[in-house]
């Protein structure tokens, strides 16, 4: 599975590190979350304080493809 992550914070303008910040992990482990060559997604708790931040379900943060959401 892929998550939509760096969709969503993109789409919200936000960079690695503020996004980060907020949710209360370090910009590399983010990196790694966000990256689809590296299978690994973020954890429930950080999956729902995402999708919060974001207004969104946390159905939408662990899509496996952006075109899902459009």
């Amino acid at each position: 599975m892929t998550n939509t992550i760096k969709y969503w914070r993109n789409k919200r303008k936000m960079s690695q590190a503020q996004l980060a910040e907020i949710v209360e992990i370090d910009r590399p482990t983010l990196s790694k979350i966000e990256n689809p060559n590296i299978p690994i997604d973020p954890d429930e708790k950080l999956a729902l304080k995402i999708a919060r931040l974001f207004g969104v379900l946390v159905t939408d943060i662990l899509r496996r493809e952006i075109e899902e959401i459009e």
